[in-house]
């Protein structure tokens, strides 16, 4: 049985914030509305601080980094909440998925070395993460190379990613190899945390785990194959296990494409039904997001509680936020609706 007593805080948390989120016809709805008319219904959703800057804008399009970081914060909120009514390998694994956003800030550090950019000019580029920075930005930001930057990465809680990174560029001496070493070793140890969850909790949480692999190793596999021509067995090394519908051996028959409209018949159905129209990359990935949260949302609506409902919330929670931040772009864009529809990947 699940500990249901055990997550009652929890589980109060979770109904009240999911009241936070938009159905599909909701949002929808927004995307013919004028900006003025969105921010009202967009009240109590957890989103004052955004509507306070938009409005003391007199709605004119923040600097990019600026709105990156105001939806950021929302998720970052909400994360630190849910993490400090857990403990043990539960907090771990939501911990770890935060960290997603600071190994973002590793790369930007190495390309910037890589590049030899001031201090200034990186840092201005790095994404605050409060609470949930562990990593010593200063010290990294004086490393004098790309060698060193890993060797100091070693001292952090990234020292296993960072070791796996640096015996990448020992063989390949560029960031891109080493970026694509930090991605595959990071989702490998996400499959780790789910392993020591408990055997129920993993079998809850990885229907919507697997799937957001999937995604990750699609795209992946398109972009290396079809943009950076990488070889099939090269393309195929840098994905990672732990997939729902696209196990190792799918994976090495995808690997060998080499036009986009080759992907749609040797995909399982569950994922070819999703992607089928889809003519570009992008495309391919707003698909199988908008998959992926609706099966979070569906996964709320489960009546008995677990700890993968809280991990749904962030999913469902976070795909959303970056839907509203794309809608309030095109908006203050003065895009058409259609024009916005389709960057979300959605249709009208």
């Amino acid at each position: 049985m699940l500990k249901i007593a055990h997550y009652a805080y929890l589980q109060t948390m979770i109904t009240i914030f999911s009241k936070r989120l938009l159905n599909y016809a909701e949002f929808s709805a927004l995307i013919q509305q004028p900006i003025e008319e969105i921010l009202p219904t967009l009240k109590n959703k957890g989103l004052d601080n955004i509507i306070q800057k938009l409005t003391q804008s007199h709605f004119k399009l923040l600097p990019a980094g600026n709105m990156d970081n105001l939806f950021l914060s929302v998720l970052l909120d909400d994360a630190r909440s849910i993490i400090r009514s857990l403990s043990g390998y539960e907090r771990d694994i939501f911990i770890y998925w935060i960290r997603r956003f600071e190994l973002k800030n590793i790369k930007t550090i190495l390309r910037g070395k890589s590049l030899q950019r001031s201090k200034e000019e990186v840092l201005a580029e790095l994404t605050p993460l409060g609470h949930f920075t562990i990593l010593p930005v200063d010290v990294l930001l004086n490393a004098d190379n790309i060698a060193e930057i890993l060797t100091l990465l070693e001292k952090t809680p990234f020292a296993s990613i960072a070791r796996y990174g640096s015996k990448s560029f020992e063989q390949k001496q560029d960031v891109f190899t080493i970026e694509t070493a930090l991605n595959h070793q990071y989702y490998t140890g996400l499959n780790k945390q789910l392993r020591v969850l408990s055997d129920e909790e993993q079998s809850l949480l990885q229907p919507l785990l697997g799937r957001i692999i999937d995604q990750t190793n699609l795209i992946w596999l398109l972009r290396y194959r079809l943009c950076y021509h990488l070889s099939p067995s090269h393309s195929y090394f840098l994905l990672v296990s732990g997939g729902y519908y696209l196990n190792s051996k799918i994976l090495v028959q995808l690997s060998q494409i080499t036009k986009l409209d080759q992907l749609y018949s040797m995909l399982p159905n569950e994922i070819g039904s999703l992607i089928k129209h889809c003519e570009s990359i992008h495309q391919v990935e707003l698909s199988l997001e908008k998959d992926i949260i609706q099966y979070a949302g569906n996964m709320l609506k489960e009546s008995v509680f677990s700890l993968t409902h809280a991990f749904a919330y962030l999913v469902f929670r976070e795909k959303q936020l970056s839907q509203l931040h794309a809608l309030f772009k095109g908006k203050l864009l003065h895009l058409s609706d259609n024009e916005i529809a389709f960057a979300i990947g959605d249709s009208l």
